[in-house]
């Protein structure tokens, strides 16, 4: 998988989303560790005072990872995950039906967080050409976030080895505003920082 020109790494891995504005969609990406770090991501964004909503999309949210962060600072982990709300989504449909229903219902102060929306839609059980018709119309809901000014992080892998993953993934990236790249070397976590908005606050 070929990313856009990389910036230098940064150890910093809440780098990225202290420099997001929040205002254009940001998506993390890597062979392993995503899913973690976004873990961190939320911990961090609840101690700024937001709220989080993840639309889990392959079980991949796991509170134990958020209470043993708060335990590593001596807090207590409930007031935080109450803080945290998760929906999971099993089917394709169940992913499209959860998104319109996000640009409808916005919460205020709210971070929203994807997580692995690709799977469900590389299932076996679904057609092919059927997966890559409801991928692209994933794609139009995502497209709508920033117009509606709904702050989103996507968290997806790039080792899928299906063809419509294939064809889909670019398409992904060049929605995206903010690209970054989760690499894990010998233990040690980097963000590379593939592309970024250009705009404005």
């Amino acid at each position: 998988m070929i990313l856009a020109e990389p910036s230098p790494i940064s150890t910093d891995v809440y780098e990225p989303i202290k420099n997001w504005n929040q205002k254009d969609i940001g998506l993390l990406t890597g062979e392993r560790g995503m899913y973690r770090l976004a873990h961190y991501w939320q911990y961090a964004m609840v101690c700024s005072g937001f709220q989080i909503f993840n639309l889990d999309c392959a079980i991949r949210f796991n509170p134990f990872t958020i209470a043993e962060e708060t335990r590593k600072q001596n807090l207590q982990p409930e007031p935080f995950l109450e803080q945290i709300k998760v929906q999971r989504a099993f089917t394709p449909y169940q992913i499209l039906d959860a998104l319109k229903t996000i640009l409808n219902q916005k919460e205020e102060n709210t971070i929203y967080f994807l997580l692995a929306p690709c799977k469900q839609f590389l299932d076996g059980d679904v057609k092919e050409d059927e997966g890559l018709f409801l991928l692209n119309r994933m794609l139009e809901f995502i497209e709508n976030f920033p117009g509606e000014n709904v702050p989103l992080l996507i968290i997806e892998s790039w080792t899928y080895t299906h063809k419509n993953f294939q064809i889909f993934f670019p398409k992904l990236l060049r929605t995206t505003q903010n690209l970054w790249e989760l690499k894990m070397e010998e233990g040690l976590s980097r963000i590379r920082t593939r592309k970024t908005s250009i705009t404005g606050d």
